[in-house]
């Protein structure tokens, strides 16, 4: 049976759920959490093979999987909302095997397959993993930027006129950035301009001009981007694809 592929963009989260098969080892910003819904799924991790059918990867962590055209419920999490810094808290690095509600999981698919919006995305995470929230104090400054960068206009991508606003020097900004968050602030930026032009495409733009408004400079810019940080290019993520929901 044919199998749809289907990409869900939301604020702090981008889900993809649908075939995968072999990748090239790549290491990414977000917080992996993946679950195989059918068919075999081998991942690997400094060369040691796990065969978990719900698991946990955490940023930057270099892994790559092989799969016989298996279905994959794949969220990647940005690490500076309050779903990240709970998985960071709860599962510790590089990699755990995961315990979902079957319940719970059967209902995501169906929002999932509804392509109708779904509300209170997180929460219902929270409620997948079986864990409640753990809040994060972090530096206002900090947290005042990462939430300006996320409300930036789709079609601007001026994220360092907005460091540039934070009274603190660029490498203070730097430091504090990943002393709060565990990544570099770069990283976190092209995390942003992927979803932007993952935004763009659902508008309906050419993969050349998604890429050039969410500040690549070309497509194969972004797919290289991409591919870095999936395993794949940006035209097999998204073959036979379609997009759920923006919110």
């Amino acid at each position: 049976m044919k199998h749809n592929s289907k990409i869900f963009i939301e604020s702090g989260m981008i889900i993809y759920a649908g075939k995968v098969s072999e990748t090239k080892q790549h290491k990414h910003y977000a917080i992996q959490i993946g679950i195989v819904i059918s068919g075999s799924f081998q991942l690997y991790i400094n060369d040691k093979e796990y065969r978990h059918s719900s698991f946990i990867i955490h940023s930057n962590v270099p892994h790559k999987h092989i799969s016989n055209d298996s279905v994959l419920l794949c969220i990647l999490v940005d690490p500076t909302t309050n779903l990240g810094n709970t998985l960071v808290n709860y599962y510790p690095a590089p990699f755990q095997p995961l315990s979902v509600s079957k319940e719970e999981l059967c209902c995501l698919q169906d929002e999932l397959n509804s392509n109708q919006e779904i509300n209170d995305l997180e929460l219902k995470i929270f409620k997948l993993l079986k864990i409640t929230p753990v809040q994060r104090t972090m530096d206002n400054r900090i947290f005042q930027l990462v939430k300006k960068m996320n409300l930036l206009n789709t079609y601007d991508t001026d994220f360092d006129s907005l460091v540039e606003t934070v009274p603190l020097s660029k490498s203070r900004i730097r430091f504090l950035f990943k002393q709060q968050t565990g990544l570099s602030l770069q990283r976190y930026i092209l995390w942003l301009r992927i979803k932007k032009a993952i935004y763009q495409i659902m508008q309906h733009k050419s993969l050349s001009e998604a890429a050039y408004l969410a500040g690549f400079a070309d497509y194969s810019h972004l797919s290289r981007v991409v591919r870095q940080i999936s395993g794949m290019t940006m035209k097999v993520l998204l073959k036979n694809s379609y997009f759920i929901q923006d919110s």
